[in-house]
């Protein structure tokens, strides 16, 4: 542990270069190496998935069984995706073939290759988390819907619109974005700084569709459901009740990514934090994206140490009812209001947090 003194200058939010300098400092080099064994644990994981999906779709299981098996196989394809997540940011390998080689069997189920990973998540991003244009994942502005087809489809997909596909949009969301960002946002003009060989990319996640539907048909339809189908969705939802709450009940900026102010983590159940490899400690994830969640705790213990106001961790479950109560739009005016598709009902930002931190405690 670095045995320098925690500093008592006051860090303004404003500056998170600042603040991360000041946080790096006082963690322990060893928090910034690899974690080789989490790859390792993953890529042992993906034998069982294929032998769990084999069991099912041939092994003659009556149909409660089968569920049962599908969504034990769901969580184990959400924790191999998790632990890509990890690789591609390069806090599991260092070598980028073994990168590759994690990314294509925790990915692929998804439908998206590590290169469109790379794209969307590590390049777009990361690098303007929150921000307007920038973001392919940000929610959309109120006067959006009446510009722009992809807004009205992402709105009304996204909990707080009210829709009925709202409800039930989690179940492909995460698939879903993957394929927008191939197929629509990689093509907008304010990306044009993503580096991607789209018609690389574009073919392989074809050849990844034929695949798993080629399977999918030798399966049958039974096999396909328990197999294939229900472990995608339970994957989708799981990740997307992480990636949901970690942004979308949050400002948002013209040009600051700041994940002191656009991202917040979650306090979930402790078995959860084990079966994804720490993924609720996300605000921490986009201080380090190069940090191992395996020191996230570390990282939220001098955070809180330095600057505790600044540390955003919500309730996981309340943070998820808020996500359906809450409108799903950013106002005309700003980015720290969020407005009904008339304009009502609006909430602030500042509001949400404060009804989400009154809710119970807190992560320590």
């Amino acid at each position: 542990m670095n045995s320098t003194a925690l500093s008592t200058v006051p860090v303004p939010i404003e500056d998170p270069k600042h603040l991360r300098a000041e946080l790096r400092r006082v963690l322990p080099p060893a928090s910034f190496e690899p974690q080789a064994h989490r790859g390792v644990i993953a890529l042992a994981l993906v034998p069982l998935i294929l032998g769990g999906m084999a069991w099912v779709a041939w092994g003659g299981l009556p149909w409660w069984a089968s569920l049962v098996i599908a969504f034990v196989l769901g969580q184990m394809v959400t924790c191999v995706g998790l632990a890509a997540h990890e690789a591609l940011h390069h806090s599991v390998f260092r070598s980028r073939f073994w990168e590759d080689v994690i990314g294509w069997a925790g990915f692929s189920p998804f439908l998206v290759t590590p290169g469109n990973w790379r794209a969307w998540h590590v390049q777009a991003h990361h690098s303007a988390a929150n921000i307007f244009d920038r973001d392919p994942d940000i929610l959309p502005r109120q006067p959006d819907l009446r510009t722009q087809w992809f807004a009205r489809l992402f709105h009304a997909i996204s909990p707080g619109s009210g829709t009925w596909l709202s409800y039930v949009s989690f179940s492909f969301f995460f698939t879903g974005q993957g394929q927008a960002f191939l197929w629509h946002h990689i093509n907008q003009p304010h990306l044009q700084h993503v580096r991607m060989n789209r018609l690389k990319e574009r073919v392989f996640t074809l050849l990844l569709a034929v695949g798993w539907g080629a399977l999918g048909w030798a399966m049958g339809p039974r096999g396909a459901l328990y197999a294939i189908l229900i472990p995608m969705v339970v994957a989708n939802i799981t990740l997307m009740i992480y990636i949901a709450t970690n942004h979308w009940l949050l400002g948002a900026s013209e040009d600051s990514d700041n994940p002191f102010v656009n991202t917040a983590s979650v306090e979930t159940h402790p078995l959860m934090n084990w079966a994804h490899l720490n993924f609720s400690y996300h605000q921490e994830h986009h201080i380090f994206p190069a940090m191992s969640p395996r020191f996230a705790p570390l990282l939220r213990k001098h955070l809180r140490e330095i600057r505790p106001e600044v540390s955003l961790v919500y309730p996981h479950l309340h943070a998820l009812r808020t996500l359906y109560s809450r409108p799903a739009l950013y106002s005309p005016t700003d980015g720290s209001t969020l407005v009904g598709r008339d304009g009502s009902p609006s909430v602030t930002i500042e509001e949400l947090r404060k009804r989400l931190e009154a809710s119970g405690p807190l992560a320590s």
